[in-house]
């Protein structure tokens, strides 16, 4: 029975240790390029866990101090002098609304404004950056910045490829328009909103209409004001303007 085994495979336990035996020998013989490569390694997993852990860190820096930009353009104002004050109870109520407080909306503003300069100027245009120059660009609006506030929205717009987004900053661009006088142009660009709304499926193309008549019946073109706030309760009869545009009819009705 010994005879009969078969002489190949006994061969090949002594091929398997051999193979390793020759694998230790060749590391042996290169074992600084091997630990060269090993080192490498380690460097580089440690690198990329260590630039992931960056960006993270990165990620929140930036999200706190948008939350911050937020924080300063919704804070309350300080109460005017001969203003009820508080009672004993409220005095000592825990102030759950910790923040900036300011004097005028005008400050307020300004603040909101260096804040978001501040905020470009550390993370770049990207991302929240594009929220923050849009803050910015509402900022200068209510400030009565026209036009440093269309500068902004046009600004905006020329590189903005979200829809949604895109009808947000053509309403301020408008609105900043005509708070420069610049009636005309500000028609123009409620209608360019329009035309991109109702090809979004007339999301924010009421708002669009209605400014634009608006508008309209500032020029005195009642006619054409009309027919616009019509075509938007042909269109979109339901709505939230309903109440607006039946009010706009029935003036442009007496006049």
């Amino acid at each position: 029975m010994a005879r009969s085994i078969n002489r190949k495979e006994l061969k090949r336990p002594d091929e398997f240790v051999s193979f390793w035996t020759r694998l230790g020998s060749h590391i042996s013989a290169h074992r600084r390029k091997v630990i060269a490569i090993c080192v490498i390694g380690v460097v580089v997993g440690g690198g990329t866990w260590g630039s992931m852990a960056w960006k993270e860190h990165q990620a929140a820096g930036e999200t706190e101090a948008f939350a911050r930009i937020e924080k300063t353009a919704l804070a309350p104002l300080l109460p005017e002098k001969g203003a009820e004050t508080k009672s004993a109870d409220e005095e000592n109520k825990p102030d759950e609304d910790v923040g900036p407080h300011f004097k005028t909306d005008e400050e307020r503003l300004q603040a909101t404004i260096k804040q978001a300069d501040t905020f470009v100027a550390t993370y770049g245009t990207a991302g929240l950056g594009r929220r923050a120059l849009l803050v910015r660009a509402n900022s200068l609006l209510r400030l009565g910045k026209g036009g440093d506030a269309a500068t902004a929205f046009q600004q905006l717009l020329q590189g903005e490829s979200d829809k949604g987004m895109r009808l947000v900053e053509q309403d301020g661009l408008a609105l900043a328009l005509e708070a420069q006088g610049q009636v005309d142009k500000a028609i123009e660009a409620y209608g360019a909103m329009a035309s991109e709304a109702q090809a979004a499926g007339n999301f924010y193309a009421d708002r669009a209409l209605f400014g634009k008549a608006r508008l309209l019946q500032k020029q005195g073109k009642g006619k054409d004001a009309e027919k616009v706030l019509r075509e938007i309760l042909e269109k979109m009869p339901k709505t939230l303007l309903r109440r607006d545009i039946d009010d706009r009819l029935a003036a442009l009705g007496d006049q």
